[in-house]
């Protein structure tokens, strides 16, 4: 297994991908350490994991907190030396502000994904990344999405937040290599199933606007699993060599 015996910290884990991507860590052998702010789905999740085998702890945690964030980082590092850690902190298109017409949009609208999911990214990376650094070394991923390398219109704000998610992976690798942390980024294409490209396509159809979708080279769309899987492997040893990385997942979408 992938994961064997390492301890995963998964933030704002019942999100979509999120919470795949903690049935893959906990599939590959790690203990995850969930958390979140809806203490009943954590739960469920948990008791999945479980019900499959796997060993998981549930904490509500408010990812975007400071104290919230280190306190729980710290109550982690107590319990065992944390090798992994992952953020898949999102929210709804219509919460993030998109899609709007860029003439429309306001500052605070503009900054949503940055306070939100990028301040997470950071936060979180920064807490962890400390106590990786202490033991010797762990492996963070992060999560972006194939935006930052489109010309996706009407999303302005998630698209530049999506960039600059792959530019901190960059700058927290090279603070935190020398310790023997890696930190690498996994960015997926569009995933049907997930609520996100749902929502996205009908506040498209609300603007009036018909992007109609090409299949990539492999004729199919990619799987929340696929990045998941993805995610495992930037987690395990057998990425020992990558730091800095964006991996993309797209079926052959984005090469």
């Amino acid at each position: 297994m992938l994961l064997d015996s390492k301890n995963a910290v998964i933030f704002a884990a019942t999100g979509a991908i999120a919470s795949v991507v903690a049935r893959q860590f906990a599939k590959e052998g790690a203990t995850v350490w969930l958390s979140g702010r809806n203490e009943a789905t954590l739960k469920e999740l948990a008791d999945a994991i479980r019900a499959d085998g796997g060993t998981a702890h549930v904490d509500v945690v408010d990812a975007t907190d400071t104290e919230a964030v280190t306190t729980y980082v710290d109550r982690v590092a107590e319990a065992g030396v944390i090798d992994v850690m992952f953020n898949g902190i999102g929210a709804r298109p219509v919460d993030l502000g998109y899609p709007i017409p860029a003439a429309a949009i306001t500052y605070e609208q503009f900054m949503i994904p940055f306070n939100k999911i990028v301040w997470s990214t950071f936060l979180t990376s920064r807490a962890v990344g400390g106590k990786m650094a202490q033991t010797g070394g762990g492996s963070i991923v992060t999560l972006t999405a194939t935006l930052s390398s489109m010309t996706a219109p009407f999303m302005e704000n998630i698209v530049a937040a999506s960039a600059a998610i792959e530019g901190l992976t960059r700058s927290l690798a090279g603070e935190f290599g020398p310790a023997g942390v890696r930190v690498n980024c996994v960015r997926g294409n569009a995933m049907p199933e997930t609520r996100t490209i749902q929502e996205t396509g009908a506040g498209y159809a609300e603007l009036g606007i018909n992007i109609p979708m090409v299949m990539p080279p492999l004729g199919r769309p990619i799987s929340v699993l696929e990045t998941a899987k993805t995610a495992a492997f930037l987690a395990s040893d057998l990425a020992s060599g990558m730091t800095g990385q964006v991996v993309t997942v797209s079926a052959g979408a984005f090469v």
